[in-house]
């Protein structure tokens, strides 16, 4: 079973990616968008990039979001790994949130 399978399922979800934070892809699963190694690529660049603000506030990165006029990116970094998705915007913006946190807490002792 893919561990991404529950995204696939919700319909705003335009890709999404299991990435390490060197960028290369571990899973995906999508219908458009960017390209699963270019979403993998920069979840991770911008994972390492927040790294330098929360290492100031004494704390560890968990989840970031963006939006643009058409999409929005949903990510979750635990470990030395990042979980993201790519949806439409307006889409099931909360479910995808609850959906990656649980995906992410499940992977946690797996990777």
């Amino acid at each position: 079973m893919s561990w991404l399978q529950e995204l696939e399922a919700i319909p705003s979800v335009r890709r999404a990616v299991l990435t390490g934070m060197d960028g290369l892809v571990i899973e995906e699963i999508g219908r458009g968008g960017v390209e699963a190694q270019v979403l993998a690529a920069e979840l991770a660049s911008l994972a390492r990039s927040m790294s330098s603000l929360t290492g100031l506030l004494d704390e560890e990165l968990r989840r970031f979001t963006l939006a643009t006029e058409s999409y929005e990116v949903l990510a979750v970094c635990f470990g030395d790994y990042c979980l993201g998705a790519l949806i439409t915007r307006g889409g099931e913006r909360a479910l995808v949130g609850q959906t990656l946190s649980r995906l992410a807490a499940a992977l946690v002792d797996r990777l």
